[in-house]
């Protein structure tokens, strides 16, 4: 019985130690959704999860983009960084910088174009 006993706690213990181990979701999932420009709340983009995000204006569908998020992104690389890269249907790209998404829940996603170094922000509450 103290046998079975002891297993039952260490168990427990792994449990415990692994759940607070467990990794953050990654970008790719925690930039699902929808999100309002902090600038013109009427501007929406929606980032779906199968690669697609689609830009919208006062509810009016205006353009889509396939996305992926990645460690580069045209001429801009870096281990320690995400970029989400936006192409359109001609193929042109576009590139961001991520600066944050939903960090700590506060519905934020901050990204940084890398064409013109400007940052960009959104919130996922219109």
């Amino acid at each position: 019985m103290k046998k079975l006993f002891s297993i039952l706690l260490l168990l427990l213990q792994f449990s415990v130690v692994f759940a607070q181990n467990q990794p953050e979701d990654p970008s790719s999932k925690k930039i699902i959704g929808s999100w309002y420009s902090d600038v013109n709340p009427n501007i929406k983009w929606v980032f779906s999860q199968d690669g697609k995000v689609y830009n919208y204006n006062n509810d009016v569908f205006k353009v889509m983009y396939r996305y992926t998020i990645s460690h580069s992104c045209q001429n801009n690389s870096d281990d320690n960084a995400e970029f989400i890269t936006l192409m359109d249907k001609e193929g042109n790209e576009f590139c961001f910088k991520i600066k944050s998404i939903n960090e700590n829940k506060n519905g934020i996603l901050s990204m940084v174009n890398m064409s013109n170094m400007e940052t960009i922000s959104f919130t996922n509450k219109k």
